[in-house]
């Protein structure tokens, strides 16, 4: 689309950041190289060192299975020379965030090669997912379906719970151009995307749209606003009405990180800003069309002789990137190489240690499969694949079933995620809580987990304490 293509051509601006985001400063002499998240990222600095510079999406405590990409990730990915992902879907944001970019560099998946553990629980889910979706009467999801994620009228959706009165929506240059000339917005007074979208994609559809410009008053109704941006200002502002307290969803063609800039969107009369308490793409879960893992257990990099194969598919991608530093390259590699094989050795011991019978594990989300198939563990946990999932009641009571038969002592919570249904869990089964797993980032430099080395130990020595004892 062109509105894709002009939103990045003319990001030339080096833009420092701040810990939390990702930080572009080019050498000219070096390879400019984007990772999607802190453990790849790890992986990366350890093989290109001083002659890549590099910027990690998802920082450290970050959850890359919700994360929102923002402009400045944007701009990352648009100068990068090359682009090292995870892939088997882990990074679902990616597509929308590549194409934005217009990115043209060179993409290396990281498991490539990668015998991939199957995602057990698609097929079991299936079943559950068509019940739920016969007993809500949803016999439209076939029609959303036929779309595809990402092929709606509507990029972006989002849900506020609004009190009346007056709001500033704003859309900013990039660089000295909007992404787009106009765009399409629905805003209905709806507490749930899902229940509302069917609405929203024939208002936005149909011809018939009413025209806004800058200073225009948007309400909630059941129209469509065109919203035309004015080039002779750096940020177009609309005002939002809202005529009584309520949840309100607001429908647009185009996704926030492109039309945000540096400025949040969305903001009270106070200029507080408004955040959504729920969105799809979205940092919680979505519905019948949202996010999922696909066929394959994305988690590799839990198990080192996995990790084995990250390292090597890196090193060639960094060589071809820059042949001129094959050499140095190959030698990073052998030293972490080393590093990695002694560290295998030191947690088979303390694997190999632990009674056969109490191998057993309860974690917040199904992150550790591959750790689980080398060492002949077993993983549960209340949710699946993804943090994006919810469990159901009966997931759960089943869960405490089984603990309970098994006598399983420990539950182990993830630094990722929201561990209060495990705790729940915990104190209804009288497990004790084993400790904190990393799973799918590193800890800041100050915790036990900041490189992958750390993270494995750490993760090895904890489930040793806890099963052990």
């Amino acid at each position: 689309m062109k509105f894709r293509r002009l939103f990045l051509k003319s990001a030339t601006a080096l833009v420092a950041l701040s810990l939390t985001g990702p930080t572009i400063a080019w050498a000219q002499d070096q390879k400019r190289v984007v990772a999607t998240f802190s453990i790849l990222g790890d992986m990366v600095d350890r093989i290109g060192g001083d002659h890549i510079e590099l910027t990690t999406l998802v920082g450290p405590d970050g959850d890359a299975h919700v994360y929102q990409p923002t402009p400045q990730d944007a701009r990352a990915v648009s100068e990068a020379d090359v682009l090292i992902i995870n892939g088997l879907e882990f990074e679902g944001w990616l597509e929308r965030l590549t194409e934005a970019a217009d990115f043209d560099g060179e993409l290396v998946v990281a498991t490539t090669g990668i015998d991939a553990l199957p995602f057990e629980e698609e097929e079991e889910h299936k079943d559950e997912h068509a019940d739920h979706d016969e007993h809500a009467g949803h016999d439209d999801h076939a029609d959303h379906d036929e779309h595809g994620h990402g092929e709606h009228a509507f990029e972006w959706a989002g849900v506020f719970d609004l009190p009346a009165g007056t709001y500033k929506w704003s859309f900013a240059k990039v660089d000295g151009g909007y992404a787009d000339p106009a765009m399409k917005m629905v805003i209905l007074e709806a507490d749930d995307i899902e229940a509302s979208e069917e609405t929203a994609e024939a208002l936005l559809e149909a011809e018939a749209s009413d025209a806004k410009s800058d200073g225009n008053v948007l309400v909630a109704s059941d129209t469509s606003y065109t919203l035309n941006f004015d080039d002779a200002k750096d940020m177009t502002v609309f005002t939002v009405e809202i005529a009584k307290d309520g949840k309100y969803a607001f429908f647009t063609e185009h996704m926030p990180f492109e039309f945000e800039a540096d400025e949040h969107f969305f903001k009270d009369v106070s200029a507080n800003d408004v955040e959504p308490i729920a969105q799809e793409p979205d940092a919680g879960h979505d519905h019948h069309h949202g996010h999922h893992h696909g066929e394959f257990d994305p988690h590799a990099w839990q198990s080192i002789d996995k990790a084995l194969i990250y390292v090597d598919n890196i090193t060639a991608a960094l060589a071809k990137a820059d042949p001129d530093h094959a050499d140095v390259f190959s030698e990073n590699r052998a030293k972490y190489v080393a590093e990695l094989e002694a560290l295998e050795t030191e947690i088979d011991a303390m694997i190999k240690a632990l009674p056969e019978d109490g191998r057993t594990v309860v974690t917040s989300h199904d992150a550790f499969g591959y750790l689980a198939d080398h060492y002949d563990m077993t993983f549960l946990a209340p949710v699946g694949i993804s943090t994006e999932s919810e469990a159901s009641a009966a997931d759960v009571a089943e869960l405490i079933t089984q603990i309970r038969d098994e006598n399983i002592k420990a539950v182990f919570v993830e630094a990722i995620t929201d561990n209060r249904l495990l705790e729940q869990i915990a104190n209804e089964t009288g497990a004790t809580i084993g400790g904190t797993l990393y799973s799918d980032a590193l800890s800041d430099e100050s915790g036990p987990a900041s490189t992958y080395l750390d993270m494995m130990r750490h993760n090895a020595q904890t489930l040793s304490q806890a099963l052990g004892s």
